[in-house]
C-alpha cells in the first residue's frame, strides 16, 4: 500500500489519440493497493476536487478504511491519511458504497461522506482552516470525528447517493436519498460556514413519492433518480432525472425530467419557467406536475438511472444516458437487468436544452451500457469518456455541427490499465481548462490501483 508522501508519476508516451483533442499531461498514482471491489461510481459527486493548490480525493484502501488523498498541483506529489474507524462496515462488496467530498471556502473546511446504502447517513469534516492554510503534511488530526448533519433527525436513517456542489459564491450544498430504490426521498442542505452547521433547505423533500403511474400497473410510489446536480454560472441549480417505479428492475425507469431553482432549491420551476414546487411550504416536485417531462422515455426503454449530466457556457444543461430506441417488454419473468440480447442494443442518447427554452436529441449515437463522465470544454464541445478496455474511450460532439458531429477514439496510458474512471473535477475545468479525475488501476495479482490524470484539452481542428 502506497501511503504518505508519493512522487507523481507523469504519463509519456500513449496519452493521446489521433484526431482527439486530449493530451495526458501527467498521471499521480495514489496508491497500488487500494480496495479491489470498486473505488468509484455514477453518483460521485464529487470525488475530485480543487481548491488552491492541491487536489483532494477520498478513496478506500485494502484495509476498507478510507483514506483521503491531496495532491499538490505545483509539483505533482501525493500525500494520503488514512481515517482509523471509518471503514466499509455493511456489505463491503456493495458498489453502491462510496465516498464524495465537497469544500467550504468561506471556513476552509473539507467535507467527507461514506459508506451508505439505505442506512445511517455518514459524514465528517476537517478542522477549519485545513484548505484555506493547508498544512505541511495532513494528519489524522486534521479531521473532526463524525456526526449528523442534524443532531438527532430521523431523516438519516436510510441515506444512499450523498452528493456535495458549490454554488458560483463558493456556498456548499448537500444531496442525498432517504429510503430505498422505487420509495425514496430526496433532501437538500445548505451549509453554514459562519456555524459548522447543516441547515434543511425547506420543510420538506425535494421529490415527492404521490401520484398513480398508469403504464407501470398504476404505480403509486417511486424515487427520482439524478443525474448530476449542477449550478450554472449564474446560480441556478439545474436537476435532470428519471423515475423509477419498482427497485425490483430497472425497465421501470421513465422520461427524462428537468426542474430549476433560481434560490438555493427553496423553490423549482419546470422547463417553461412555471413555480411548480416551493419547499418552504411543504410542496414538492410530483409526478402529475406540468412541463418536467422534457423527453418522453417510455417504461420498457430501459432507460439508465443516475448518468451524466453538464452545463454549457449559455448556461444549459447537456444529459448523456444509455437507453434502447424503442421500449421492448423481455420474454419470460422480468429480472433486475435486461437480458443479453436487450442489453447489446442499448445506446448513448445526447439530450441538451439550448436558451429558447427547446430540448433536442441526438438519436442514438453508439452502442453503450456504462455510465460515462461528461464535460463541455471552453468551446462547448461535448466530452463523453469512460473506461474500455483497459483504456479511455473518448467520444466528442462538436459544438459548431450542434452537438450532431461525432468523433470517437481512445487513449491508452503506457503501463497504466484502467478499471474505471470517475467523474470529471468541474471546478479544475473551470479554472485550469483541464480535465482531471481520479482512475482505478488493474495491477500485478490482482490488486487494484487508485490514481489522478491531468488531461490537456486542445483546440478541435
Amino acid at each position: 500500500m502506497l501511503l504518505g508522501v508519493l512522487a507523481g508519476v507523469a504519463a509519456e508516451g500513449g496519452g493521446s489519440a489521433p484526431g482527439l483533442p486530449l493530451v495526458c499531461q501527467r498521471l499521480a498514482r495514489v496508491d497500488d493497493d487500494a480496495w479491489p471491489v470498486f473505488n468509484m461510481a455514477s453518483f460521485d459527486q464529487d470525488k475530485v476536487r480543487t481548491f488552491g493548490d492541491f487536489q483532494y480525493s477520498p478513496y478506500w484502501d485494502a484495509d476498507k478504511t478510507l483514506v483521503v488523498a491531496r495532491r499538490d498541483l505545483r509539483d505533482n506529489t501525493v500525500q494520503t491519511v488514512r481515517l482509523e474507524g471509518r471503514t466499509l462496515t455493511v456489505n463491503p462488496r456493495d458498489g453502491h458504497r462510496n465516498t464524495v467530498v465537497g469544500v467550504s471556502p468561506a471556513d476552509g473546511r473539507l467535507h467527507l461522506s461514506w459508506d451508505h446504502h439505505c442506512n445511517p447517513l455518514r459524514y465528517g469534516a476537517s478542522r477549519a482552516g485545513f484548505l484555506t492554510s493547508p498544512p505541511a503534511a495532513m494528519t489524522a488530526a486534521d479531521f473532526e470525528p463524525p456526526r449528523p448533519l442534524l443532531p438527532g433527525s430521523e431523516l438519516e436513517s436510510m441515506a444512499t447517493y450523498p452528493r456535495f456542489l458549490n454554488n458560483p459564491g463558493g456556498a456548499l450544498h448537500f444531496i442525498y436519498r432517504q429510503g430505498a430504490s422505487g420509495g425514496g426521498d430526496t433532501y437538500v442542505y445548505r451549509y453554514a460556514a459562519e456555524s459548522h452547521a447543516w441547515i434543511r433547505v425547506g420543510t420538506t423533500h425535494l421529490f415527492s413519492r404521490r401520484g398513480s403511474y398508469a403504464p407501470w400497473e398504476n404505480s403509486r410510489t417511486r424515487n427520482a433518480y439524478l443525474n448530476d446536480t449542477l449550478f450554472d454560472a449564474q446560480g441556478r441549480l439545474h436537476v435532470t432525472w428519471c423515475y423509477r417505479e419498482s427497485g425490483a428492475t430497472w425497465a421501470s425507469n421513465h422520461d427524462l425530467h428537468y426542474a430549476y431553482s433560481d434560490d438555493g432549491g427553496a423553490t423549482w420551476r419546470n422547463n417553461a419557467g412555471a413555480v411548480i414546487a416551493d419547499l418552504p411550504k411543504g410542496n414538492p416536485i410530483e409526478l402529475a406536475d406540468p412541463g418536467i417531462v422534457v423527453q418522453p422515455i417510455p417504461v420498457f426503454s430501459w432507460l439508465m438511472n443516475q448518468t451524466a449530466m453538464c452545463i454549457d457556457r449559455t448556461g444549459q444543461p447537456h444529459v448523456v444516458t444509455f437507453h434502447l430506441a424503442a421500449p421492448e417488454r423481455p420474454v419470460g419473468k422480468l429480472a433486475h437487468d435486461p437480458p443479453p440480447e436487450i442489453g447489446a442494443r442499448l445506446s448513448l442518447f445526447h439530450y441538451w436544452r439550448t436558451p429558447d427554452r427547446t430540448w433536442h436529441s441526438s438519436g442514438p449515437v453508439m452502442p453503450l451500457r456504462t455510465r460515462p463522465g461528461i464535460l463541455c470544454d471552453r468551446d462547448d464541445n461535448l466530452i463523453v469518456y469512460y473506461a474500455a478496455g483497459g483504456k479511455v474511450s473518448v467520444h466528442i460532439a462538436l459544438s459548431r455541427s450542434g452537438w450532431q458531429s461525432w468523433r470517437h477514439g481512445e487513449i491508452a496510458l503506457d503501463g497504466v490499465s484502467l478499471v474505471d474512471v470517475s467523474k470529471p473535477d468541474l471546478g479544475r475545468m473551470a479554472r485550469d481548462g483541464v480535465l482531471s479525475f481520479a482512475l482505478v488501476t488493474a495491477e500485478a495479482g490482482g490488486r487494484r490501483g487508485f490514481a489522478l490524470a491531468d488531461f490537456a484539452l486542445l483546440p478541435v481542428p
